[in-house]
Formats: C-alpha cells, sequence, structure tokens
C-alpha cells in the first residue's frame, strides 16, 4: 500500500483507502457534497487499548467532517479491539494493495542464505542476523532521501560482515535480491504488516520470522515459514531449517497470491455490502475487485492532487 496519498475506489459515492495522515486530513477538510467513505488502515500495530481509544476519538472527529471512517486491522488482535470499542470495519491487510506482477520467480543462482530487507532503525532488530555469514541486508536511511547512501556497518557493526545497498533498490532490483536468497528474514518484534515479509513469498522465498505484533504472521503458512525464538542463533538455525527443506518456490508464491485474492474478495463484498447499507447505491463487488487490483497502482491518487 501506497503513502502519500490515497486510493480511489468509487466517485459517487466517493470511497477511498489509505493509511496516510496527511492524505486523511486533507480529505477531511475538503467541502463535501456527499459523506467520504474511508477505509482507514494501520501502518502500525494497533493490539493496545490506548491506541485503539484514540483511534476512536479520531473516528468521532472524522463524522463530523461528513467522512464515514471504516478501520481496516492487519491482525487478529487488533481487530478484537475494534470491535470491543464498536469501531465499523473489518480485518484484512493491507497487503492486498501489493501488486503480485511486480515480484516473481527468477532462475538465477543463489548467492545468500538469507536476506534482510529493513530500514536502518533499531525496532528492525538487523543484528539478531549476525551469525548468518552469508546475508544481505536490503535498506535504506528512513528521511535520507533515494540519492543518500547507506551505512550498515556504522549502523550495526555487528553486520560489518553482510553484503548490503549503499544506495537505492527498485523493486526489480529487490525481486532479483530475493531471488539470490535461499529465506527472506523479518525479525523485529513489533510494526505493522511488515511489507517485505510478503515480498519475499511473493519472490517464492521461505520466511523466519521472530514473534511480532502487527500483523505479518496472518500470510504464514507452517510449510514454508518459521517462527523462531528473538536470539541470533535461533535465526541462524531457522534459516538452516528451511534450507534444509529445499521447499518449492513456487508453491510458496501460488499459496501467498491464493491468501491475498481471498482477502481481496471479502475486502470489496465488505465495501459494497456496507455501502449499500447506508446510501443505498449498489456497487458489483466483482467490477470492484478488478478496478482495484489489477492495476492497483492506476487507482493510487498523490496527496497533492487529492
Amino acid at each position: 500500500m501506497l503513502f502519500h496519498g490515497a486510493y480511489l475506489l468509487n466517485e459517487h459515492p466517493r470511497i477511498i483507502s489509505l493509511w496516510d495522515d496527511v492524505a486523511l486530513q486533507k480529505i477531511a477538510s475538503q467541502p463535501k457534497d456527499e459523506d467520504t467513505y474511508c477505509l482507514i488502515h494501520l501502518p502500525w500495530n494497533h493490539g493496545k487499548a490506548q491506541k485503539m481509544l484514540r483511534k476512536k476519538m479520531l473516528f468521532t472527529q472524522l463524522r463530523t467532517k461528513d467522512v464515514s471512517p471504516l478501520m481496516v486491522t492487519n491482525s487478529k488482535k487488533e481487530d478484537s479491539y475494534r470491535r470491543w470499542f464498536n469501531i465499523p470495519g473489518l480485518q484484512c491487510s493491507a497487503y492486498i494493495y501489493t501488486d503480485e506482477k511486480d515480484y516473481g520467480i527468477l532462475n538465477i543462482d543463489k548467492k545468500y542464505d538469507a536476506v534482510y530487507a529493513a530500514q536502518l532503525m533499531p525496532f528492525k532488530r538487523i543484528e539478531l542476523a549476525k551469525e548468518l555469514s552469508k546475508v544481505f541486508v536490503l535498506t535504506y536511511t528512513p528521511g535520507a532521501g533515494k540519492n543518500s547512501e547507506n551505512d550498515l556497518p556504522s549502523f550495526c557493526p555487528a553486520m560489518k560482515h553482510a553484503d548490503y545497498n549503499k544506495t537505492w533498490v527498485d523493486h526489480i532490483g529487490k525481486n532479483r535480491l530475493f531471488n539470490q536468497s535461499r529465506v527472506g528474514l523479518c525479525l523485529s518484534k513489533e510494526e505493522g504488516p511488515m511489507l517485505a515479509s510478503l515480498e519475499y513469498m511473493l519472490s517464492g522465498l521461505p520466511v523466519v520470522s521472530t514473534e511480532s505484533r502487527g500483523g505479518r504472521d496472518e500470510y504464514y503458512n507452517k510449510e514454508y515459514t518459521l517462527i523462531v525464538d528473538d536470539n541470533p542463533t535461533a535465526v541462524r538455525k531457522g534459516v538452516e531449517e528451511l534450507i534444509a527443506r529445499q521447499i518449492d518456490p513456487n508453491y510458496v508464491r501460488e499459496k501467498t497470491i491464493e491468501k491475498l485474492n481471498s482477502d481481496r474478495t471479502r475486502y470489496v463484498e465488505f465495501i459494497s455490502e456496507y455501502v449499500r447499507k447506508h446510501s443505498h447505491v449498489i456497487l458489483d463487488p466483482e467490477e470492484l475487485l478488478h478496478k482495484l487490483f489489477d492495476k492497483p497502482k492506476q487507482t493510487f491518487i498523490p496527496v497533492d492532487k487529492l
């Protein structure tokens, strides 16, 4: 799901989805002839009562500005709090807006035992990969811009042996790096659904993850993912176990897309039914499904054009 804007699902009534606060504030401030239905995804874990209470208060304010907010949670824990606070919405990962055609399985040699796509931030716990000798850290420095140089050894001296990218890598380069690797790593304790976790699996990689909060494990399958203790030895042994299983990458990708499509179907059916009940407008779920997910980037509107 893209930041700095919103996805336009329908014009009349206006239905949008986003997880960008700036875009949400802009939409709320605009004059409107009719209510705007706004599906608000959660970019960070909200499986806590205090966080969900703050969202409840925000949603109450939005209703005074002709915005009908709907919360889209990433995890069962978040969704239990959403229902407890009586906030309208559903559980459905923000992954659904990822275009699986951006990733695929390439016929190239493996170079790394594991790859970790992680920004240079402490919560990513990159050091947990320090016992892996053949590892690539695909990274970026938050706020530094695409032309800046990353410095993994300075940020994490324990990983000075790892290969890493000094400059920005686009999705084509990412897919190639994933295909040069045998296992994808997810080592944070808490974040949102973690896009890289999905990207690995769409590239055919099995995944080693620590226990986490935020929803990435909702897409995990014991056949090709392994949740390990949060220490370097457990991470290394987990990688070794998945490599030894010789898991078919096509199977990993197919099962991941199957889950994506199931969630997408639930998503558009929820939208169609909710709008029908509250505005008496009939939306065809099948038509909405193709409009949103055949080419998801085409429905995205940058914040300056909202």
